[in-house]
């Protein structure tokens, strides 16, 4: 009886992706997506923040309009250095090399534990290699 009992565990799938031209070309565009998004969202918080800002000048509330330009600074500097970042991850994006493999991030999975199984080999490790979205290989199942 002891071993018929099972238990579903969720263990880290790492999904890496062998790199072609055509996954270098997808890659540069999602990231000049993402940036093509901030801008969008710089240029509304400067609207939305400039009539805002308007508002509390008329109303007399000088202290909290000091206070607002300065967290709508501290959010540009943020945005800001995070379109950086994607700079930076496009330039690397164009540089790799085709058939290496490139960390594309974790998915998480479902796997059964049962006595007498090595739990560090069932929730250890596995990976998924995809080739332009196809599976090509999995490991450490």
């Amino acid at each position: 009886m002891a071993d018929q009992q099972k238990l579903e565990l969720k263990r880290v799938v790492m999904v890496k992706a062998i790199v072609t031209e055509a996954f270098k070309q997808n890659l540069v565009k999602e990231l000049e997506r993402a940036i093509g998004n901030i801008d969008n969202q710089l240029s509304q918080v400067a609207e939305r923040g400039k009539a805002y800002l308007q508002d509390l000048k008329q109303k007399g509330l000088n202290q909290k309009a000091v206070a607002f330009k300065h967290q709508v600074e501290e959010e540009r500097n943020r945005q800001s250095a995070a379109k950086a970042d994607l700079t930076m991850k496009i330039e690397e994006a164009k540089k790799l090399q085709v058939g290496t493999e490139f960390v594309q991030g974790p998915l998480e999975g479902p796997v059964d534990i049962e006595i007498g199984d090595n739990l560090y080999k069932k929730v250890g490790g596995a990976e998924i290699i995809v080739k332009d979205g196809i599976v090509q290989e999995i490991r450490g199942v």
